[in-house]
């Protein structure tokens, strides 16, 4: 494997994307980044981890951020050849091709209510509304990190394919989403001019949701460890729940924006 190296796709539309059938059979009119984030997607939730193919793509990724990291990959197309005195009669001809192995990916609030402890859900994003809408601003339950009020985004969809894993590449993701988060932090904030003030929940100003650098993950249980290493805290109050078959944490990390900003 060559260098990998990473794409970037901001909050895009995917109109006529079809959550039913695989990223190798979506329009043409959806980005490359985006299937290829979904190619990872697919092998690692629904092919290795059974997550229903219905169930991948949901509300969260039309507005989400999304990066995928791209290893390089040399494939011998022709062998070498010698004849039986070793002199070559036939050079090693090869091709280098890009393949997507990991992706991750940043969804701005507002985001649905967090997970009750002990529930089971069977889809990561709780959705109440159509794939077109976003969440409502609501005020939650407080757990052990959040207020319940506090705008915070929601990193998600970590997956590294399996022969690729255990080489770093989801530290690098982590570190990618995390880095550009830091140095872009007004991308989360809403428009007052495009959203109006009365769906932001506010009626003064200093009411307008601002993020001041709170990061959610809905972990694993089994990786929790795994983000802890990554600055990441178990929110105690928030509990262990189920989406699709597989126990999660809430875990959450807060970025020193004002230090990055300095």
């Amino acid at each position: 494997m060559g260098t990998p190296f990473i794409a970037f796709i901001g909050p895009t539309k995917l109109d006529g994307y079809n959550r039913k059938l695989s990223s190798s059979k979506q329009p043409g009119s959806i980005p490359k980044t985006f299937l290829d984030a979904m190619e990872v997607r697919e092998e690692v939730f629904v092919q290795e981890q059974g997550v229903p193919q219905d169930n991948e793509f949901d509300t969260d990724d039309a507005r989400a951020c999304h990066w995928v990291i791209y290893a390089s990959i040399n494939t011998t197309t022709v062998p070498e050849q010698t004849d039986a005195d070793g002199n070559l009669v036939t050079r090693k001809q090869s091709i280098t091709t890009s393949k997507p192995i990991g992706t991750i990916r940043l969804v701005p609030f507002p985001h649905p209510p967090h997970p009750e402890p002990g529930s089971s859900y069977a889809a990561d994003a709780l959705e109440t509304a159509p794939l077109s809408k976003s969440p409502a601003y609501i005020v939650d339950r407080a757990t052990t990190y959040h207020d319940g009020k506090e705008p915070y985004i929601k990193l998600g969809r970590l997956a590294v394919v399996k022969e690729f894993r255990g080489s770093g590449i989801a530290k690098l993701l982590v570190s990618a989403a995390t880095t550009w988060a830091e140095q872009n932090p007004s991308h989360f904030n809403p428009s007052i001019k495009t959203m109006g003030m009365e769906k932001m929940g506010a009626l003064l100003c200093d009411e307008i949701p601002v993020w001041k650098g709170l990061i959610c993950v809905h972990a694993q249980e089994k990786v929790e460890k795994v983000w802890a290493r990554w600055g990441f805290k178990v929110d105690d109050a928030m509990g262990t729940w189920i989406e699709e078959g597989i126990k999660h944490v809430g875990m959450f990390q807060r970025l020193n924006l004002e230090k990055k900003e300095g």
